[in-house]
């Protein structure tokens, strides 16, 4: 992959821009989550401070099937998939936690296609932090804690005997 100059982009793919105006048409549920990945793109574009906590929440892990993966949390369980290139990002699919499992299958080990006919790019604007610190901060991100963890820390066997009643033998 060959960069540009020493500028950074922000590249779209063409097909995650149908699939945004799809969510966007789509209602209720897709809409939001259509309206925060463009959020989180406009935040790579604009450079912000280029830290992965600022422009939206990533999952817990990348995608080892994709070299260089980020994937993002958007409202209503969807998900934003990107790629860290060499001359900035390249940002290739949206949707539904099931439809990026499925898309991350389809396309395991998929280079991005940078070319200009086919993606919208988009130099970063006064960048921050070069992009190897985002590449960097994926990997050392601290995550949310476990929620499930903090709301059962509380409950002793007791708790759930009295509320599984039925299923517990005494």
């Amino acid at each position: 992959m060959i960069a540009m100059d020493d500028k950074f982009y922000v590249y779209q793919d063409a097909n995650l821009n149908k699939q945004i105006k799809a969510l966007l048409k789509g209602g209720a549920n897709s809409a939001p989550a259509a309206r925060h990945a463009l959020s989180i793109i406009e935040q790579f574009i604009n450079g912000g401070s280029l830290n992965l906590k600022n422009p939206g929440r990533l999952t817990r892990y990348g995608d080892a099937r994709i070299r260089n993966c980020l994937k993002f949390d958007l409202v209503r369980s969807y998900r934003l998939v990107a790629v860290l290139v060499e001359s900035g990002i390249a940002f290739l699919f949206v949707g539904s936690h099931a439809e990026c499992d499925h898309w991350i299958k389809n396309n395991a080990w998929i280079e991005p296609n940078l070319d200009k006919k086919r993606n919208t790019i988009t130099e970063i604007r006064e960048r921050e932090c070069p992009l190897e610190t985002v590449a960097r901060g994926a990997e050392a991100e601290e995550f949310e804690p476990d929620y499930d963890a903090l709301i059962f820390q509380d409950i002793t066997d007791q708790d759930l005997r009295q509320i599984f009643s039925g299923l517990c033998h005494k």
